[in-house]
Order: C-alpha cells, then sequence, then structure tokens
C-alpha cells in the first residue's frame, strides 16, 4: 500500500501546516511521495529532510526570527520577504539540508502552473540546489503580486492557478490513498481571479491567453476540487486535514496570531492522529 502526502500552499496560512507536519514527524510517519505546491512546497522540502521546527521559523517575517512580536504589514509583507524565504532561508539560521534531500528514496514533486499552456507541471530535482530553490520559487510566483518565473524555456508562476492540491498527482504516481493537507478552514473564501481581469488582461491574456484562462476559472476550480475530496474521503482513499478556525491571514505579520495557527495546527493533528494511523495501516 503505497500512501501519498501532498501540501496545499497559502503563504503564511502554512504555519498551520508546520504544526500539523511536527507533530506527525514525532510519530515517524512516513511517505514514499510528498508533492507540495507554493508554501507547501517549502513544507514539503523540511519533512523530507525531517527537519522539525524549521518550516514554522522561515515562513516568519524575518523581524519575527529575530524576536520581535510584529511586522510591518507592507514593508515587512510576503513580496519583500519572498527572496529571503525562497534563497536566503536555504543557507541561514536554520539551514536546509539539501544532503539528507538528495539521498532521500522520497519523491518530491512540486506543482507549477505553465505559463504557455495554463496547465499544472510536476517538477523534481535529484541534485542542484539552486535549480531546487528556483522550482520551489517558481511554484509560489502568484500573479500580480511577483514576476513570472523562468526554468529553461518556459515561464511559470504559483502551482495554486491549476492545482492546489495536487491528489489527483499522487493517484498518478502510483498511490493508493492519499493524506492532503490544506490551509484553509471550511468555508473560507479563497483568491478570485476573476475580481482582478482588469488588471491580469494587460499582463497576460495576449502573451498568455492559456493561463489568463486559467486564472478565470481558478475559482470554480477550487470548489469542485474540495467537493471531489469530500467524496475520495468518505471512500476512504483521502485524508483531508484543514484547519477548524480562522487564525491567521494569507500575509500575517503578527506573532502571536502566526504561533496561535501553528499550535492549532499541533493539537488538531494530536486529536486526529488515531484515526490518521488507522488510515495509513488499512488496505
Amino acid at each position: 500500500m503505497k500512501i501519498g502526502l501532498v501540501l496545499e500552499g497559502g503563504s503564511r496560512q502554512t504555519i498551520f501546516s508546520a504544526g500539523v507536519l511536527d507533530t506527525m514527524l514525532d510519530e515517524n510517519i512516513e511517505f514514499p511521495y510528498i508533492g507540495g505546491v507554493s508554501a507547501g512546497g517549502h513544507a514539503a522540502m523540511n519533512y523530507v529532510t525531517k527537519q522539525k521546527g524549521r518550516l514554522r521559523y522561515i515562513i516568519m517575517p524575518t523581524k519575527l526570527q529575530r524576536g520581535e512580536k510584529k511586522a510591518h504589514r507592507i514593508l515587512d509583507g510576503i513580496r519583500k520577504e519572498s527572496r529571503a524565504l525562497h534563497y536566503g532561508a536555504a543557507y541561514g539560521h536554520i539551514p536546509f539540508d539539501f544532503d539528507t534531500f538528495f539521498a532521500s528514496p522520497v519523491k518530491c514533486e512540486f506543482t507549477l502552473t505553465c505559463c504557455e499552456t495554463g496547465r499544472p507541471v510536476y517538477m523534481s530535482e535529484p541534485s542542484d540546489p539552486k535549480r531546487l530553490l528556483d522550482i520551489v520559487n517558481a511554484s509560489c510566483s502568484v500573479p500580480m503580486l511577483f514576476p513570472v518565473a523562468q526554468i529553461g524555456a518556459k515561464h511559470y508562476v504559483d502551482g495554486c492557478v491549476t492545482d492546489p492540491i495536487p491528489y489527483r498527482r499522487a493517484f498518478e504516481m502510483g498511490c493508493d490513498k492519499v493524506v492532503a493537507i490544506s490551509t484553509h478552514y471550511p468555508g473560507e473564501a479563497v483568491s478570485d481571479f476573476r475580481k482582478y481581469s482588469a488588471v491580469l488582461n494587460p499582463m497576460f491574456k495576449h502573451k498568455y491567453l492559456d493561463l489568463f484562462r486559467a486564472l478565470m476559472v481558478r475559482y470554480r476550480r477550487y470548489q469542485r476540487m474540495f467537493e471531489d475530496l469530500e467524496r475520495l474521503e468518505k471512500e476512504g482513499k483521502v485524508f483531508l486535514m484543514r484547519p477548524e478556525v480562522d487564525l491567521c491571514d494569507l500575509f500575517e505579520t503578527d506573532l502571536d496570531k502566526l504561533n496561535a495557527s501553528y499550535f492549532h495546527g499541533c493539537d488538531y493533528a494530536r486529536r486526529k492522529m488515531n484515526a490518521l494511523k488507522a488510515f495509513l495501516k488499512a488496505e
């Protein structure tokens, strides 16, 4: 029985996932396949290397990492902090363990959206630290907030546009069942790019028409995705974990709120642990 783990992004809301994953690491839970999207890519990397606490640390603004309680909402926001998260953190106070990652037998993939096709692309990297970080950076390139990323001859934006929780990909990769961790609580409104069509039209419609179309249907795709996940959960093929309450938002800069979301993830995982282990063992 091959069971995969797939991890949604959500910028700083991913600190909930950090709590869940750190608790799972305490229980020595392993997966042969892990897929991450956007900030969920950082979650995937750290789970492969079993670096407990690292995701919680790096997802925070650098001011909070230095011991301050609050950061400025704009001046220390995600856009300003992106290079520190995607590149600087790999060699920072808690460096990423590239050696363990590349030596791991775990198949770890990252979801990107190809601008030329408007379709999801799944990438992995077995040996090159720079390319690995480039892939994760591209997976996090939210349209309008960040520039389009280039890898090779193609251009990419955030994987959340086309495949926010890549559970179908996990099944394609041979997984019989999937543990899926979402960062959005039930009923939470997700980004509806249709609201920004006046901005997105000149940015993408002529150069990347298929990407523009993908952005316009992303909201409906997201709704259908959760309907499908809930169906698969009832069938015993998916174990879905997600926040129960709204504790922090995508661009949170308040330490108390970020910590509350992390500890909610820890508590949630502990309460779900018996059911999770039963799911992992069931044939």
